[in-house]
């Protein structure tokens, strides 16, 4: 009886067209062997299971074969049968990572100056080349940069940047990609053919799901799925028997946890988690497959035809775009961004599921937070119609229609002559306002009272005067007694759109500018309550040279003000007044 071999080994690739996923680099390896252009070292890259081994031994084979075959190895040769029995002494597999140290770096050295004994080249293979130390490396500087023209060398690493850079130089590198999904099934349903098993094609799906582009895990995957669930009757291994045995999750209870993500059902989110973890599935396997599945709805949205890039049929695309359908595709890059950051976090993590449950109702509440343009769309609408009053200083009053009175009964006004020429009014010193003429003219007739009422504007909630807006913020801050005698000298000038505009004129010194602005929130918040208006703010203005005459009347209006609250406060009568009933001044009548 023949001794077992596994899959992987069974079915590994002996010839350059038994490779898959790698077409750009074989076709280079060929047309050098075919060309004789072939160089003194080879650098091959990727990560795990993609066939960086397997295709630096098919081309140690091309090398040294005796009756090559447009490139290809003929694997009929004692060199072939050699190196495919690992006894071949012209090919040398080295594991660095046993083998690291300098002393074997100079072992090397020393044995590749020695010719072949049966190739035409002495063919070094190096695995895990990242492993050899820097003194290494050193050591075999010399030779793999002027190697003896019967000296080959093949590294292969899955961490390249651990690799000198002096190395890399002198190397051609060729960089081995992650094999699709769909070469892995296809690969895999025609393993399953020849050793007549009976696998369904959603769990060779799984399978390959599983393997994240290395056919070597793939194949050992399909090889432990065979031996646990093979029978004698041939029965069909099915895709819910794949998921059992390797924790993984179905793609329709996947949807469901997305489908909650999308629509912000935080309670479904958790009892979904929750059933993945009483039914033992590796969470770190879901969190990716959750991250995979929201990049697949995201492209749906961005590219015409997905199924290329997804690497899966229209059918697989047709239930992606339904998730799509119930969300946007803003909040699916919410959702992407908030969950690509916490993938290393997410490892560590003590307790995943609890861990999960916090990241998705976190990314949840993110994506679908009111956005700032949204609540500015909102507020235009409400404004549009009417409903937010307290935008505009005075809002639109509404017009009452006139009765029109009989015709008969509307006098034209009349003016009466004027018998001597009228002389302009005398001007002010001041330039900035010139009175217009006067003329007296016969009285108008009355207008309807219920137009003149409609005419009337609607007076706002709160103070809008300035001045009384300044002194009741004094008031308000009156236990600050250094800035309310800093507010005393400031000048209120206007209060429009929300806006109470105040003065402080250049006799004042920069020490009061400076107590105002550190002050300024607590004056805004006074404002907002004196005025009834949530966005009103103070707006501070510094000019240099400011005509006396303006300033002093307002700033003289308002220090009475303050000056008559504060003796108010004094007065006896009053103190009685406010202790037996309460509350305090609201108002000075003068």
């Amino acid at each position: 009886m023949s001794e077992y071999q596994v899959i992987a080994r069974k079915w590994r690739p002996q010839r350059f067209s038994d490779v898959v996923g790698q077409e750009h680099i074989i076709q280079t390896l060929k047309n050098a062997i075919r060309m004789q252009r072939t160089a003194h070292a080879y650098l091959f890259v990727g990560p795990r299971g993609v066939g960086k081994t397997t295709t630096a031994r098919i081309f140690a084979k091309a090398l040294n074969c005796l009756n090559p075959e447009d490139g290809e190895p003929c694997c009929k040769c004692r060199s072939c049968l050699a190196v495919v029995a690992g006894n071949n002494m012209d090919v040398i597999e080295i594991d660095a990572a046993s083998q690291s140290g300098v002393n074997d770096a100079r072992a090397i050295r020393e044995e590749a100056m020695h010719m072949p004994i049966n190739g035409r080249y002495k063919i070094y293979i190096i695995d895990e080349v990242h492993m050899l130390s820097k003194q290494a490396w050193n050591a075999l500087l010399k030779i793999v940069e002027e190697p003896p023209a019967h000296i080959k060398f093949i590294f292969a690493t899955t961490e390249v940047h651990m690799v000198l850079g002096t190395i890399i130089s002198r190397c051609q590198r060729f960089d081995l990609q992650r094999i699709s999904t769909q070469t892995i099934v296809e690969r895999l349903e025609g393993i399953c053919q020849a050793e007549k098993v009976k696998v369904s094609k959603n769990a060779i799906m799984a399978i390959a799901r599983a393997a994240d582009g290395g056919m070597r895990d793939a194949q050992s995957l399909l090889d432990q799925m065979i031996s646990f669930f093979s029978t004698d009757d041939g029965q069909e291994i099915s895709e819910e028997q794949v998921l059992s045995l390797f924790g993984l999750s179905a793609i329709a209870e996947i949807d469901l946890l997305i489908t909650a993500l999308c629509t912000n059902d935080r309670a479904g989110v958790v009892a979904a988690i929750h059933r993945f973890a009483a039914k033992g599935k590796n969470l770190e396997t879901l969190f990716s497959d959750v991250l995979m599945r929201l990049r697949g709805i995201q492209l749906c949205y961005l590219v015409p035809n997905p199924e290329e890039i997804l690497e899966t049929d229209a059918e697989a695309v047709a239930s992606i775009r339904q998730l799509g359908d119930q969300t946007t595709l803003e909040t699916i890059q919410i959702l992407i961004e908030q969950l690509s950051s916490i993938g290393r976090a997410f490892h560590d993590a003590l307790n995943k599921q609890v861990f999960l449950e916090s990241i998705l109702l976190k990314a949840m509440r993110e994506a679908h937070a009111v956005k700032i343009a949204d609540l500015l769309s909102r507020l235009n609408h409400l404004r549009n119609a009417g409903d937010l009053q307290f935008i505009d200083q005075v809002p639109p009053a509404t017009i009452v229609p006139k009765t029109t009175p009989p015709a008969e009964k509307i006098q034209k006004p009349t003016v009466p002559k004027l018998e001597t020429p009228i002389s302009p009014a005398p001007q002010k010193k001041s330039p900035e306002t010139v009175p217009p003429t006067v003329v007296e003219e016969a009285p108008v007739p009355a207008e309807d009272p219920e137009l003149q009422a409609a005419k009337t504007p609607v007076k706002l909630a709160g103070v809008a005067n300035p001045e009384k807006l300044w002194a009741g913020i004094a008031e308000a801050l009156k236990e600050n007694q250094t800035l309310c005698k800093t507010m005393k000298r400031c000048r209120p000038e206007s209060f429009e759109k929300d806006v109470l505009t105040v003065v402080l004129t250049s006799q004042d010194d920069t020490e009061a500018w400076q107590r105002l602005n550190d002050h300024l929130p607590e004056c805004n918040l006074a404002l907002q309550k004196l005025s009834e208006r949530p966005l009103a703010c103070i707006n501070l203005k510094h000019i240099t040279d400011a005509p006396k005459d303006d300033t002093t009347k307002p700033r003289q209006s308002m220090m009475s003000d303050l000056d008559a609250l504060e003796k108010a406060r004094n007065n006896s009568a009053v103190k009685m007044t406010i202790d037996l009933f309460g509350g305090d001044i609201a108002e000075i009548r003068k």
